[in-house]
C-alpha cells in the first residue's frame, strides 16, 4: 500500500508541475509579473535535462510528500489541503528555505512582497494540482 501510495503521489506531483504549477506561470508571465515563459526545454545542469522535466521530478517528489502527510492535514478536502502544502511546502520552505542554503541567494525571497506573492501563487497552484489529482487517483 505504501508503494502505491508513493506511485500515485509521484504521479500527481509531476503532473501538476505540468498543468496547474505552469499555468500559473503562464497568467503571471501574460500578465507581466515575470519574465519566465512556463513549459521550458531549457537544459539544466548537470544533466542538461529540460527545465519542465526537471520540474517534474521535483513535483513529483513534493507529491510523494503529500500523500504521506495528507491523511494529517486537518482541511476537508484535499484540494484545501493541497493548496495548504503546495504553499508551505514547496514554496515556503522549498523554495524559501532549503533553495537558497543550497545554491545561495536571499532567504524568504528577500522578503520582497511581490516575489513572494508570485512564489505564493505558484505555490497553491501546484498544491491544488496535488491535492485535486491525488483525490483522483487514490481511489483507484
Amino acid at each position: 500500500m505504501n508503494a502505491k501510495k508513493a506511485v500515485f503521489g509521484f504521479v500527481a506531483g509531476a503532473l501538476a508541475v505540468l498543468v496547474f504549477h505552469q499555468l500559473m506561470v503562464l497568467v503571471l508571465h501574460l500578465m507581466g509579473y515575470i519574465p519566465n515563459f512556463p513549459w521550458s526545454l531549457r537544459p539544466i545542469a548537470p544533466f542538461g535535462v529540460p527545465a519542465i522535466i526537471n520540474q517534474m521530478f521535483w513535483g513529483g517528489l513534493w507529491g510523494v510528500g503529500f500523500a504521506f502527510l495528507a491523511s494529517r492535514i486537518p482541511l476537508a478536502s484535499d484540494v484545501a489541503k493541497g493548496t495548504l502544502y503546495g504553499v508551505l511546502g514547496p514554496w515556503l520552505l522549498g523554495n524559501g528555505i532549503l533553495v537558497p542554503l543550497f545554491k545561495g541567494g536571499p532567504y524568504l525571497f528577500g522578503l520582497m512582497p511581490m516575489r513572494m506573492i508570485i512564489g505564493a501563487l505558484i505555490g497553491a497552484a501546484f498544491g491544488a494540482g496535488v491535492g485535486l489529482l491525488w483525490s483522483a487517483l487514490k481511489g483507484r
